[in-house]
C-alpha cells in the first residue's frame, strides 16, 4: 500500500497538462484543453482537461479522471505502477513494500526477462559463432557503433540455447514461454527456442525498456521477419520499432518518416536521418497512429518501392488523418527501399526524397490514374469517377478544385467535368450523412443537472457537501447516475481526506461513477458559486414536492373513484397542506 499522504504529494506536484500533452495535442479553449481523444478515434477533438481541477473527461466515449488515473489507462499499467511513474517525474521516491510475501508483479518478472535475453543475444552477436550476423551488418553498411547503441544481437543456431541461459539464470519455464522467446515442443516436454540463427533487433517501448524482439533471417528462411508474440508487456500493434531513439527528432522537426524495415530504420538512423521509425509490418493500426501523433504534425510514408508498399501507404493515410496528422508519400525512385536508396546514393538522395514527398491526394490520384489506359475513352471516364471519389472526401473546396485541375491535365479534359462528378456524389451522400449525425447526448432533465451540479459542487468544498447532506436524503435523487455517486458520497467519511474530488476517482467501487464524476467536474465552476448552489437545492426541493402533490393526487383519484369519502377528504387536506 502507498500512503494517502504520499499519493496526494505526488498528484499535486503533477501538472496533468504537461504530462497528458506528452500523448494528445492540446490547445487552450477558455480554462479548459481541449484534443484529440487517446482512447477512440474521432474527427471532432472532445477530449478535456481542466488544469485547474488537475482532471480530465472525453465527451465522446466516457473516459475520465485525474493524472494517475490518465497514465494507467494510457501506459496499460496498475494504480502502484502509475504512481510510482508519475513520483520518479517529480522526484518523489515511491518505496516498494518489503514484507514477506510480496513479490514482483508478473509485469515485472517479464521484464526482467526480457532484459535478460536482451543481454545475451547482444554477447552472442561478439561471441566468435556471432560471425555470420556480424558479417551480414557488414555487408549492409551497418557498423559496430550503431550495433551497440540499438543493441544489437544474435540468436545462434540450436533449439534451446536462450532456454538454457535464463534457466541457469533461474528464471522458471513457465515464465520464459509467457515472455515469448520460447516454445512448448510438440507432442512432448520441453519447450525449443522461437529465434534461432536471427539477427535479433530489441523493440523498446516509448520509456526504452525492452519489451520484444523482432529477428531476421540470415539464410532464406520464412519469415524473413520474426516478431515476439503478444505478452503482457508487448502488443505488436500498439508499437512502433525505434520510437524510443527517435522521438526527440520527431518533437523538434515536427515530422515523423515511416519506413518499413527494421535496416531501412537503422540505417536512415546511423546516416544521421533520425526523425525515423518503423511499423512491426506494414499494417498500420489505429493505436500506432495516436502514438505518432504524440510527437509529430506530419508523417511522409517512405515505405518500399513496390506494389506491396503502395499499397501499404495507401492503406494507411486515411488512418493516419483520422489522428489529425498531414501526410505525405515519398516517391523512392532508383531504389527499392530506403536503405538501398542511402547506400548506394547517400543520406543527401533520401533527404531529398523526403522533402519532395507529394501531398497524399496527390499520390492517391496518380496511383488511380495509373491504373487505367488513359488513351481509352472509357478508360478515361472511369478514371474521371474514381478521381472524384477520391476529392469528394476532401472538405475545402479550393483543394478540390486545384487537384481536380491536376487530374484534368492528364486525363485531358476540363477540371469543371471532374467537379461537377465530386458535386454530384457530394449530393449523394449527403442524405447518409444527416443520418448519420446522431451521436449527441439527449438533454438532460432540469432535475438532473442540479442533482450533477450539487454533487460536483459539493466535493470541491466541504462546506457544500454538509449543506447537502443536511438539507437532501439519498432518496431524494431521481437521476441513476447521481443516486450511484451520492450513495457513496453519503456513506464516506472525509475528514482526513485533503481533496475529495481526487480521493473519488480513485477509490469509487465502479468505473461508471468515476467517468461520471470527472465529467461534472471538468467543466468550469460557475462564478457565484453559493447562489447556483442554493438554486439547485431549491429546485430539488420544488420537484421533491411535485412528486408528492403527484402521488396525493393520484391517491385522491382512487379514493373518490372507490367512493371513501372520509380518506378523500384526509388526502385533500394533505393537498392543501403541501401547496401552501
Amino acid at each position: 500500500m502507498i500512503s494517502r499522504d504520499l499519493i496526494e504529494a505526488i498528484r499535486n506536484k503533477t501538472d496533468i497538462v504537461a504530462v497528458i500533452s506528452e500523448f494528445v495535442k492540446l490547445r487552450k479553449t477558455g480554462k479548459n484543453f481541449i484534443g484529440p481523444c487517446p482512447f477512440h478515434s474521432e474527427k471532432k477533438p472532445s477530449f478535456t482537461v481542466s488544469p485547474d481541477k488537475q482532471l480530465f473527461h472525453c465527451f465522446g466515449c466516457g473516459e475520465g479522471g485525474n493524472v494517475i488515473s490518465f497514465v494507467m489507462k494510457a501506459e496499460n499499467i496498475t494504480f502502484v505502477e502509475a504512481v510510482e511513474e508519475l513520483g520518479s517525474r517529480v522526484g518523489i521516491a515511491v518505496e516498494k513494500p518489503s514484507s514477506v510475501g510480496i513479490s514482483k508483479s508478473d509485469k515485472d518478472k517479464i521484464y526482467d526477462v526480457i532484459n535478460l535475453a536482451t543481454r545475451f543475444f547482444a554477447q552472442k552477436l561478439q561471441d566468435d559463432g556471432g560471425q555470420p550476423a556480424r558479417e551480414y551488418l557488414d555487408q549492409r553498411g551497418i557498423n559496430q557503433e550503431s550495433a551497440r547503441y540499438f543493441n544489437l544481437g544474435f540468436a545462434p543456431e540450436g533449439w534451446d540455447n536462450l532456454f538454457k541461459y535464463l534457466i541457469s539464470r533461474g528464471v522458471s519455464p513457465a515464465l520464459i514461454e509467457q515472455a515469448g522467446l520460447t516454445l512448448p515442443r510438440e507432442g512432448k516436454d520441453g519447450y525449443y527456442d522461437r529465434f534461432r540463427h536471427r539477427l535479433i533487433f530489441p523493440i523498446f517501448d516509448p520509456r526504452g525498456r525492452p519489451v520484444a524482439f523482432s529477428g531476421r533471417s540470415l539464410k532464406d528462411e520464412e519469415p524473413k521477419y520474426l516478431n515476439s508474440p503478444d505478452t503482457p508487456i508487448f502488443r505488436k500493434g500498439d508499437s512502433i520499432f525505434g520510437l524510443n531513439f527517435s522521438k526527440e527528432s520527431m518533437k523538434e522537426e515536427k515530422k515523423a518518416i515511416l519506413v518499413e524495415g527494421n535496416l531501412d530504420f537503422v540505417t536512415a538512423f546511423q546516416a544521421g536521418i533520425k526523425n525515423v521509425a518503423a511499423p512491426l509490418g506494414t499494417a498500420l493500426t489505429v493505436a500506432q497512429c495516436k502514438l505518432l501523433s504524440r510527437f509529430a504534425d506530419t508523417i511522409v510514408l517512405a515505405f518500399d518501392a513496390d506494389p506491396a508498399g503502395n499499397t501499404a501507404a495507401e492503406r494507411s493515410i486515411e488512418l493516419l488523418r483520422s489522428q489529425g496528422l498531414k501526410v505525405k508519400v515519398a516517391e523512392l525512385k532508383g531504389a527499392k527501399d530506403p536503405d538501398e536508396l542511402i547506400r548506394r546514393a547517400g543520406a543527401n538522395a533520401f533527404q531529398a526524397v523526403i522533402d519532395s514527398a507529394l501531398p497524399f491526394l496527390e499520390f492517391k490520384i496518380n496511383r488511380a490514374l495509373a491504373r487505367y489506359d488513359l488513351s481509352e475513352i472509357e478508360s478515361r471516364s472511369k478514371a474521371l469517377r474514381n478521381v472524384a471519389q477520391i476529392l469528394q472526401t476532401e472538405s475545402d473546396q479550393f483543394v478540390q478544385q486545384e487537384y481536380a485541375r491536376l487530374a484534368a491535365a492528364k486525363l485531358k479534359i476540363d477540371a469543371e467535368a471532374i467537379m461537377a462528378e465530386v458535386k454530384r456524389l457530394s449530393f449523394y451522400h449527403s442524405g447518409t450523412a444527416r443520418d448519420l449525425r446522431r451521436t449527441t447526448e439527449k438533454p438532460t432533465t432540469k432535475i438532473a443537472e442540479a442533482e450533477k451540479i450539487l454533487l460536483g459542487l459539493a466535493v470541491e468544498k466541504k462546506e457544500f457537501l454538509a449543506a447537502l447532506k443536511k438539507e437532501v436524503k439519498l432518496e431524494d435523487f431521481i437521476s441513476a447516475e447521481t443516486k450511484s455517486l451520492a450513495k457513496f458520497i453519503f456513506s464516506t467519511d472525509f475528514n482526513e481526506v485533503e481533496n475529495i474530488a481526487h480521493y473519488l476517482v480513485e477509490n469509487l467501487p465502479q468505473e461508471e461513477d468515476k467517468q461520471f464524476l470527472a465529467k461534472i467536474l471538468v467543466s468550469e465552476n460557475p462564478e457565484n458559486p453559493a447562489t447556483v448552489f442554493d438554486d439547485c437545492l431549491r429546485v430539488m426541493k420544488e420537484d421533491k414536492v411535485k412528486i408528492r402533490i403527484e402521488a396525493i393526487m393520484q391517491a385522491l383519484r382512487e379514493a373518490e373513484k372507490a367512493g371513501e369519502t372520509q380518506k378523500a377528504a384526509e388526502l385533500i387536506a394533505a393537498l392543501k397542506s403541501e401547496i401552501h
